[in-house]
């Protein structure tokens, strides 16, 4: 902050009745809560849609549809793996079961070179 003149004053004014440090009461908190309840979804104020990152999109169909708990592949040759993953099947990450299978990760590895060589291609 400066004053009149230009000059730097240490420290700062409080803008609006609030200021860095300061702690909510718990009317404020309790009528933000109230204003968040129940919006879930493309609803929430912090939903990004199509552009929400590769994390989100994963996070999304473990929350809906549970952990990955076998391996769809047809010649799966890998016995009793330790866990399985989610794959995306369309390369677009769409919300919707139909756009992923449950693979265990020797075939989920697989699939993915086959899919970089060819892009390469």
């Amino acid at each position: 902050m400066r004053d009149n003149k230009g000059r730097f004053v240490k420290g700062h004014e409080k803008i609006g009745g609030f200021s860095k440090g300061d702690k909510h009461k718990k009317l404020s908190k309790s009528k933000v809560s109230q204003s968040l309840f129940g919006k879930i979804g493309s609803n929430s104020r912090r939903w990004k849609g199509q552009k929400a990152s590769y994390e989100a999109k994963h996070m999304w169909i473990i929350k809906y549809y549970g952990n990955a708990n076998k391996c769809q592949q047809k010649n799966c040759n890998y016995k009793n793996p330790k866990r399985y993953e989610w794959h995306n099947l369309s390369g677009e990450y769409k919300r919707g079961i139909s756009d992923y299978i449950q693979l265990c990760p020797s075939c989920h590895r697989k699939i993915d070179m086959e899919r970089m060589e060819l892009c390469v291609l």
